[in-house]
Parts: structure tokens; C-alpha cells; sequence
């Protein structure tokens, strides 16, 4: 027997869009591109998802993907940031911070900030 499609859980932002609207799938990713968000089930008023969005489309959003973790997509084109996120690292931010601030994925953050120096390669900053 098929699985009923109307009971399964919304994980993307396409659903988002198709349900409440693409401005609001728009302002997800404008607040949260490139990160990874979990949305809870009662959110206080101060909830991030809740700033971000407003009250009303941040409520509707949680109702809506309750205990769903899903990846927010920044939507810009790639480029290499390994010295700015070595830089920000440097500097005290955490990942999801630089992610933020530098609009690419944390999971890109991670892969730059753990990517092993080329011993071959000269220091210029030495």
C-alpha cells in the first residue's frame, strides 16, 4: 500500500512555499541561508525564527515544520572563503555565526576550517 502523501512531513523550503508562500520561504533564506535550523513546536516570542519572520509567518512556519531539521540554502553563487572563515575563526565567531555573515553554508564553514594545510605551501603571513 502507498504511503499517504497528506500525512508526511514537510522538509524542504519548496513545501514551505507551496503552503504559506514563496515571500515567506524568501524571508527564511534571506534570515537564514546556509544554515541548518531546527523548528520547535512552541516557540517563545523571542525564538529567532520568530524575530526574524514576525509573529505571524514565524508561528505559522514552526506549526507548519514542527520538530523538522532542515537546511536552509543561501541561494548565492559559491566562491572560496577559507581565508575569511579562517579569519572569523581567528577572531572568536562559531560556525554558524561565520556562516552567516559570510552567507554560505555551515557545512561549507566546517570543510574550510578543518581542511588541512598544503605543507608545500608557503605562509605568507608567517
Amino acid at each position: 500500500m502507498a504511503p499517504d502523501l497528506d500525512t508526511r512531513l514537510p522538509a524542504s523550503l519548496a513545501d514551505v512555499a507551496d503552503t504559506l508562500g514563496l515571500e515567506v520561504a524568501l524571508k527564511i533564506i534571506s534570515e537564514f541561508g546556509g544554515q541548518e535550523i531546527k523548528f520547535p513546536k512552541l516557540p517563545d516570542d523571542d525564538h529567532p525564527v520568530i524575530v526574524a519572520l514576525g509573529k505571524e509567518d514565524g508561528y505559522a512556519v514552526c506549526q507548519f515544520l514542527t520538530g523538522c531539521f532542515i537546511y536552509v540554502p543561501h541561494m548565492k553563487a559559491r566562491r572560496s572563503v577559507r581565508m575569511d572563515v579562517l579569519a572569523l575563526q581567528n577572531a572568536g565567531k562559531g560556525r554558524r555565526e561565520i556562516a552567516r555573515i559570510l552567507g554560505v553554508s555551515q557545512r561549507h564553514v566546517r570543510r574550510m576550517a578543518n581542511k588541512a594545510k598544503n605543507p608545500n605551501q608557503y605562509d605568507l603571513f608567517a
